[in-house]
């Protein structure tokens, strides 16, 4: 008797236990309900924009993408106008980079960066004075080329835009697709292409007048002495090289051999004298005016380099104006191109 009651008693405890337990639940839910509704009344509620405020941030949009576009006519001003090297550098740096499109004003006629760069080469020439290229617009669309003024509306070149971190950009034979050179105007840097002038001027225009090829390239040449002259650029001229201790490294450090011999053939052939070089290995030819083309070994034994040289006494003729002007050294020099060929940077033409 007495453990049933005991056991009546328990079980009557645990039942009001439970009740306490799920009236206390109950009662903390309903004030977690009444907190979270007492804080949503609380919070402020955004007023709708009225008709007339929608239209004034419309128009402020507006504003905004007409401001833009008036700031670019104002950089354009300025790199087309201006007479001051520095501006036109400045100028031309943020057009590289400008968007003119906003999410409210589009533009539909734009030209490009790469149009911007063809744009500050030609300013660049002119302020200095230098007729040698000519600047086109297309009829049909905003598109500018370039071509030379000796060599009349073909070829015809564009900059060719360089993807990734370091930018910059190729002047580009739209035809061949041939990059003549590499400019980057925020590092400061020209480096000539040996390769591609070779291609189109000893070989592509051959039908050209020396004296027409010759006043092209010196075209690009002063382009070069230019940004060294006015924005102290790091130039790279190769083949286009004119000083007379420029050595240009041929691309194999040894050359086969025979390969000099054949350029003892070829001299004899067309009534020049092939000579021993007054120091080290190789050979010299005196050409006309002064003129002397050579090939030589200056390196060691040990790390063997061959190289070319010209000295004129003048210091103003280039490996490349050999080629043009001396039928037999360019023929020696294409025939023998995989091993002769003078190297680019290699960081930039593969």
């Amino acid at each position: 008797m007495t453990s049933e009651n005991n056991h009546s008693e328990a079980t009557s405890a645990m039942s009001q236990a439970s009740e306490s337990n799920s009236q206390a639940s109950v009662s903390a839910s309903d004030v977690q309900k009444q907190v979270a509704a007492e804080s949503t009344s609380a919070a402020p509620q955004e007023k709708p924009l009225t008709p007339s405020e929608r239209f004034r941030i419309y128009n402020d949009n507006i504003k905004d993408g007409l401001r833009n576009g008036i700031q670019f006519t104002k950089h354009l001003d300025q790199l087309t106008e201006t007479n001051d090297t520095d501006d036109l550098l400045a100028a031309a740096t943020k057009l590289f980079d400008f968007t003119m499109n906003t999410d409210f004003v589009n533009f539909p006629h734009q030209y490009s960066a790469a149009d911007y760069y063809l744009l500050f080469m030609g300013r660049l020439l002119e302020l200095h004075a230098q007729s040698g290229v000519v600047l086109q617009s297309a009829s049909d669309h905003e598109e500018l080329s370039m071509h030379f003024a000796a060599l009349g509306a073909q070829p015809t070149f564009k900059f060719v835009l360089v993807g990734g971190t370091n930018g910059g950009a190729f002047f580009t034979d739209k035809s061949s697709g041939l990059h003549l050179f590499y400019l980057n105007l925020e590092h400061k840097q020209l480096r000539f292409n040996s390769k591609a002038f070779t291609d189109l001027f000893a070989v592509s225009l051959i039908s050209e007048t020396v004296a027409d090829r010759m006043k092209a390239i010196n075209s690009l040449i002063t382009f070069g002495k230019d940004l060294e002259k006015d924005y102290h650029f790091s130039v790279d001229y190769n083949l286009l090289a004119v000083e007379n201790n420029v050595r240009y490294p041929t691309r194999h450090a040894i050359l086969p051999a025979g390969t000099v011999d054949k350029l003892f053939v070829a001299s004899a052939d067309s009534n020049y004298m092939l000579q021993n070089a007054p120091e080290g290995h190789g050979a010299i030819i005196e050409l006309d005016d002064g003129l002397t083309f050579g090939v030589a070994q200056t390196g060691t034994e040990t790390a063997p380099q061959w190289v070319l040289t010209t000295e004129d006494s003048d210091g103003k003729i280039s490996l490349m104006q050999v080629l043009l002007q001396y039928d037999f050294i360019r023929e020696w020099y294409l025939a023998n191109r995989s091993d002769l060929e003078i190297q680019s940077d290699p960081l930039i033409f593969a």
